[in-house]
């Protein structure tokens, strides 16, 4: 019985976290082609000068960070309910 709301429980967070990492490899990839990205790159352990573009990448790492929040606490729910499934 209890298997008829865990499959499709499970199913929504697998989809959940499938789009999600999806959206964050989008960004991430449009983060990698900036001139920011390419500045820390070559200077990893320097501070890059600001530039009027900042704003917008760093609006763009906020997302990621963001993605990559829910993509974790979906992963949390994913692997407790797998949990109980399996304790059962």
């Amino acid at each position: 019985m209890e298997e008829e709301w865990f499959m499709p429980e499970l199913q929504e967070l697998t989809d959940k976290i499938k789009i999600l990492k999806d959206a964050r490899n989008i960004l991430d990839s449009e983060y990698k082609q900036t001139e920011f990205h390419k500045k820390k790159e070559e200077h990893p352990n320097s501070t890059v000068p600001s530039d009027p573009e900042d704003e917008e990448i760093y609006k763009l790492l906020t997302a990621i960070r963001q993605l990559e929040k829910y993509i974790k606490k979906y992963q949390d729910e994913q692997f407790i309910l797998i949990k109980e499934e399996t304790s059962d």
